[in-house]
């Protein structure tokens, strides 16, 4: 069996390893440059789903790798604050933290360079897929530059704006919440965490301000140094050395950004930056130090789209995964977990069939079978919670008391 992956995303490259682990032949096709080469994200949360799809697809030593870079074990204490940093909520977990169904945070990009590693030959980069044709048994698949791949199998890992799913599912839809955002990073150092209150680190802690503008936070502290923990546990892979940091996300009506799509989406780092300090400028002091004190240039937008769910399509030779299919919204950081989902169920499913072809698409069915019921659950479910927020009195700025 030969397997074409379309996307070298966290959960197009996590079926890769999941299928090099079982002897299935796989090759990943990437539109991008470089994988650093477009801003997507700057941590990731992975929770009991996500932590059990990479312990499935990749060997101890790597896996290891990525939870001695990631920030200790935690169970989120639910914590909501106002502009002014005051907690309007916090919901306490069981103590101690229960293993078992803890979440880790992880540097988006290094989770990507340990998925990399070992798949020198598999994957390959600025292969922008654009279409592909079915031919007997097999799928031929097309690049913008001319190449042509061959395969038993194609998965289309590229993301919300998908071009496999294009023709697989020339129906589904996408939602735009009417939401936009803007990303920034501040650097953490001993200065600037004798300032920062305790209140901003650990979790994900939604900062809910006047006028529908919600900062979401989210510290990046790793168990290990990453130089240190790449030469204990796979001193072989590449994996570039990431500074703690404090991630912070500016997320508003699309209106209140006071320019188009094309002009919001294609302005600088510093126009970003001066855009999230301005529209956060009444805020808490701290606010406005950490917005001020963060890195100008690495500041970028994002549109907050989610796939409609329930879309379907006959069991073939093509299938789906992650954000292809089920993108969800930032509420509950679940996104990258379906996907690493996915690609766990998708592998073990391909591998049980590996040496008998005419069970491939019975095996790709049963898979989109289980995907659909959790994956579109899980974009309801962030969509549920975008709205909820969305219809908060602090969010349609009525001041609450108590």
């Amino acid at each position: 069996m030969h397997v074409l992956i379309a996307g070298a995303g966290v959960g197009g490259l996590c079926l890769a390893q999941g299928l090099r682990k079982r002897g299935i032949g796989v090759v990943v096709l990437e539109r991008d440059v470089a994988p650093d080469a477009r801003a997507q994200g700057l941590r990731l949360k992975i929770d009991a789903h996500g932590r059990a799809a990479l312990a499935d697809c990749l060997d101890e030593d790597h896996y290891q790798l990525v939870t001695a870079t990631a920030n200790k074990p935690y169970q989120s204490r639910g914590v909501t604050l106002d502009e002014n940093l005051n907690e309007l909520h916090s919901a306490v977990p069981a103590r101690p933290v229960d293993e078992a169904t803890a979440s880790i945070v992880v540097n988006r990009h290094t989770l990507r360079q340990v998925l990399l590693s070992e798949l020198s030959g598999h994957v390959f980069f600025d292969k922008k897929f654009e279409r592909y044709e079915l031919v007997d048994d097999r799928v031929v698949a097309y690049c913008q530059d001319g190449s042509i791949w061959f395969a038993d199998v194609l998965v289309g890992a590229d993301g919300i704006h998908s071009t496999v799913r294009g023709r697989l599912a020339p129906d589904a839809e996408l939602i735009d919440t009417g939401l936009w955002s803007i990303y920034g990073q501040l650097m953490l150092d001993e200065q600037n965490r004798k300032w920062l209150p305790d209140n901003v680190f650990g979790g994900s802690r939604p900062v809910l301000g006047p006028q529908g503008r919600t900062l979401a936070l989210g510290s990046f502290q790793p168990q290990m140094p990453i130089d240190e923990a790449t030469a204990q546990f796979a001193p072989l892979a590449e994996v570039a050395p990431v500074d703690d940091y404090l991630k912070w996300n500016l997320i508003a009506p699309a209106e209140q950004f006071g320019v188009n799509a094309a002009e919001f989406f294609g302005s600088s780092p510093e126009w970003l930056h001066a855009k999230a300090r301005d529209m956060t400028a009444q805020w808490s002091p701290i606010v406005q130090r950490m917005l001020a004190e963060s890195l100008a240039a690495a500041t970028f937008p994002l549109a907050i789209q989610a796939c409609r769910p329930g879309a379907t399509w006959p069991a073939g030779r093509v299938t789906l995964l992650g954000d292809a299919v089920h993108a969800t919204t930032p509420v509950g950081g679940v996104g990258a977990n379906v996907a690493l989902r996915d690609a766990a169920a998708l592998a073990r499913n391909l591998a049980e069939v590996a040496d008998f072809p005419e069970l491939v698409q019975q095996a790709i069915a049963q898979y989109e079978t289980a995907m659909r019921e959790y994956g579109y659950q899980a974009v309801r479910d962030s969509l549920a919670g975008a709205e909820r927020i969305l219809r908060s009195k602090r969010l349609l700025g009525t001041r609450q008391s108590g």
